[in-house]
């Protein structure tokens, strides 16, 4: 059997945490995912997972041949994709991450697009807030928001799109409107923030003038949509992307406020592991997503 199958493998169960799991992620039946893992495990001797009727866990074994093992995957990985690349017909396969907000409305409608140009690539398109580990979850490109790029990994800017604070007229009428930044103190912010705090960091002013505030909320959500929709309401005040909001503002839903205290423009990223520098399929991908985005963003 192929090792690097059995990697594969091994490396599917740990990251999903079970044989039925990392069967559906690889497309395989149950027992074939099972039979790679007890192969490996044959061929080198040692049990690499612990196995209970409960839970499996790595074995100390199974830890180091994981951490040493990742790296030889990538290296298979990125030589087949060279390989790929040297035909004239682009193909392969993408798997993509993005915030939902920006995934929704923008990446979804050119990913429809791209498969449709480029028959012979296969693209899975992963909508989700919270922070992956583009590595270890196994993704080519994450779309992330600015300002920096991870050092081990490569990014392309695609977009900037300013930020504004807003909340409907209703609200405003009720609570009055806030003149400066610390005024925000008196009001009800609605944050976006995964880690479950009811507190916030929203920038305001630009270059060497901006600064901080910590805002508290008593409305907190893990999804980075909701806030709009309860300022929409009349719930609160929120700082948001101007794109997540135009619609609204054209319509006189909500309005925005402490505009002269507006942030510098925030960007988006296409990011991916310096390994993968070289792929013809990513470039190709970032290259008309960069294309796609750019009079869509420009304000």
């Amino acid at each position: 059997m192929r090792t690097d199958l059995e990697m594969a493998a091994l490396a599917a169960i740990v990251r999903h945490g079970s044989l039925s799991a990392a069967s559906r992620h690889l497309g395989l039946s149950v027992s074939v995912v099972s039979d790679r893992l007890t192969s490996l495990e044959t061929r080198l001797g040692v049990r690499l997972i612990a196995r209970t009727t409960r839970r499996q866990s790595l074995t100390e074994a199974g830890r180091l041949y994981l951490s040493e093992m990742q790296p030889i995957l990538a290296a298979i990985d990125d030589l087949e994709t060279r390989v790929r690349d040297l035909s004239s017909t682009p193909r392969g396969t993408l798997r993509i991450t993005a915030p939902m907000p920006i995934g929704r409305r923008w990446i979804a409608p050119f990913v429809g697009e791209f498969v449709i140009r480029y028959p012979d690539i296969r693209l899975q398109l992963v909508l989700e807030d919270r922070y992956v580990d583009i590595v270890g979850e196994g993704f080519d490109i994450a779309i992330r928001g600015g300002p920096a790029v991870e050092s081990e990994f490569t990014g392309r800017l695609l977009a900037s799109t300013r930020r504004v604070t807003v909340a409907s007229p209703d609200y405003l009428k009720a609570r009055g409107i806030p003149e400066q930044p610390d005024d925000l103190t008196a009001h009800d912010c609605l944050i976006f923030n995964a880690g479950g705090h009811f507190h916030a960091d929203w920038r305001f002013g630009r270059g060497e003038a901006s600064r901080i505030v910590r805002v508290s909320a008593r409305l907190a959500t893990s999804s980075s949509e909701l806030p709009v929709t309860w300022a929409v309401a009349g719930l609160g005040l929120t700082q948001k992307s101007l794109w997540e909001v135009q619609e609204h503002v054209d319509e006189g839903r909500l309005v925005t406020v402490l505009d002269a205290f507006e942030p510098d423009p925030a960007s988006f990223f296409a990011i991916h592991p310096v390994s993968r520098s070289q792929s013809r399929l990513l470039s190709l991908f970032i290259g008309e997503l960069a294309a796609f985005l750019k009079p869509r963003f420009a304000s």
